[in-house]
Order: C-alpha cells, then structure tokens, then sequence
C-alpha cells in the first residue's frame, strides 16, 4: 500500500484519507481529526493496527479541488500533531522531573514546619509576608467601570 492515499468523492462530496498506522497512531489522528471538527464532519474507520481510514466532509459546499486542499491540510495536522506527541514523550522525564521537584519542596517546606513545631521554634517570620496580601494601595484591583463612574451612576470620564 502506498504511505499516503487520498481519494475524493465528488458526486457525494467527501474526501477519504487513508492514513498508515506505521507512520501516524491513533492518537495523532484522533488529535488532528479534533482539530478539524471545525472544518468538517469526520468519520473514522479502518483497522488501528494497519490503515486508519478518515472521511472528511466540509461543513460547507466543496468541490473537488478544495476537498483535495482539505485532505492535504489533515495530512499537515497529522504531523503537526505526531511532532507534538514526540515532544510529550521526549520531555516526559523532564516534566516529571519539574512536578516532583515541586512536591519534594513542599513536602520539605511542611516536614519543617512540622519539625520547628515539635521543637516549639517559631516560624511566624515567614508568614510575615504573608500579611497585607490583599491590600490595594495603588487602585490596580480596581474596575475601570469604577475609577471612572460619574457622580451620578454613569459611566464616562469625570
């Protein structure tokens, strides 16, 4: 079987993709078939293990040339997004990495709060802070509606 295989329907007016499931998973085309439900009603049928077949039909009247530009353009989203599944498991290490990295901070950071409180030291110096979180002295937190009111409920410039 050919790698890449397109075949156009113009009297029902549909384009069918084959896809290889050597070259592109299931996930991948779930992926770009998502990012095509905007575009047209997809269909997808075949067999996972060897040829993924998608029927794209335009939400919209196509002809033959553009039902062809909208199978290329799948063909574009399937590698856009098998390039960002082998980002997703490249990096998986690295992510996983960051978020216990994350943990282990805030384990540590509440295993000494735990430890200073059994020993009876004190650690309000860190909620220190803490305090005066919510204060707004500058007026950042307040909505333009607000700043700019009329004294008589309207909106405008004073």
């Amino acid at each position: 079987m050919e790698k890449i295989k397109i075949e156009i329907n113009k009297k029902e007016k549909y384009a069918l993709v084959f896809v290889d499931s050597e070259l592109y998973s299931l996930e991948s085309v779930y992926d770009a078939a998502y990012n095509f439900l905007d575009k047209a009603y997809v269909l997808l049928d075949g067999d996972p293990e060897t040829v993924i077949e998608v029927k794209l039909r335009g939400k919209e009247e196509m002809n033959k040339d553009e039902l062809e530009n909208l199978a290329n353009e799948f063909f574009n989203e399937l590698i856009n997004t098998g390039i960002r599944e082998k980002i997703f498991k490249d990096n998986k290490k690295i992510r996983e990495y960051i978020v216990s990295a994350a943990l282990i901070g805030a384990s540590k950071d509440l295993q000494e709060r735990i430890r200073a409180e059994k020993e009876g030291v004190s650690l309000d110096f860190l909620e220190e802070d803490e305090e005066g979180w919510d204060e707004d002295p500058l007026g950042i937190a307040t909505p333009w509606e607000e700043k700019h009111k009329n004294e008589d409920g309207s909106e405008g410039k004073k």
